[in-house]
C-alpha cells in the first residue's frame, strides 16, 4: 500500500518505530540517502570504516533506500565483512555451487524445517533497524539452500526491498526523515 499526503502517518505506531534523517545529495536529488553508521551480525559489531558508507563531496558513495531494488547491495569492503561473519556464525556448510546466483548460500539439511540465523542490525543514524530473519535470509527447501539476500557493490550502497518487508516506511520530506515502523503488511 502506498499512502500519500495526510493519509501517510504513523499515529498508530508504537515504540518500535525508528527514525533517521534523510541526507540530501545535490548531484542525485531523486534518491533518498541515509546515514548508515554500522552493521551488527549476531553479537558482533563489524569493524567497518566510518568512511565506507559516507556520501562524498563529489556526490559519489553513500547509501540509498530503494523499493525498486530487490536485494541490499553493500560497498564491497563492508559486504566482505558481513559475508565473513555470516559464514563463521551460521551452523551450516557454505554452498560453493553458485547455482542460486547469490553471493552467499548455505546447504540446508534434508530435514530442515526451521533454521537458526544470526541477528542482523543496520545502525542508521538515530535508528537501529533489527531485521527479522526473513528480511535477509532466503531459504528454499526444494533446492536445499538458504541464501543471504545481499550482494556487493562498488561505490553507492543500496538498502533493498527484501530488507524493507513488513515495515511501514514513512518518508517525511518536510522533516527530512525516514521512519521504519514494524508492520504486518498483509493485515
Amino acid at each position: 500500500t502506498l499512502l500519500m499526503g495526510s493519509l501517510a502517518n504513523a499515529n498508530n505506531s508504537d515504540t518500535a518505530s525508528r527514525t533517521t534523517p534523510l541526507v540530501v545529495n545535490p548531484s542525485q536529488p531523486s534518491f533518498y540517502y541515509l546515514s548508515l553508521e554500522g552493521i551488527t551480525v549476531g553479537g558482533t559489531r563489524l569493524p567497518i570504516k566510518k568512511s565506507t558508507f559516507a556520501l562524498n563531496s563529489d556526490g559519489s558513495g553513500g547509501v540509498i533506500i530503494d523499493s525498486g531494488t530487490t536485494l541490499t547491495y553493500l560497498e564491497k569492503s563492508a559486504f566482505d565483512l558481513v559475508k565473513k561473519e555470516f559464514t563463521s556464525q551460521m551452523k551450516l556448510p557454505v554452498d560453493k555451487s553458485g547455482s542460486s546466483g547469490l553471493d552467499l548460500c548455505f546447504t540446508l539439511p534434508s530435514d530442515a524445517s526451521d533454521i537458526e540465523v544470526p541477528k542482523l542490525v543496520f545502525h542508521f543514524k538515530g535508528a537501529d533497524v533489527d531485521l527479522p530473519g526473513e528480511n535477509y535470509m532466503i531459504a528454499d527447501s526444494s533446492v536445499g539452500l538458504a541464501c543471504l539476500a545481499m550482494g556487493s557493490s562498488s561505490g553507492m550502497s543500496i538498502f533493498g526491498n527484501v530488507q524493507q518487508q513488513n515495515y511501514l516506511l514513512l518518508h517525511d520530506l518536510q522533516k527530512e526523515t525516514l521512519s521504519f515502523i514494524p508492520t504486518k503488511c498483509n493485515q
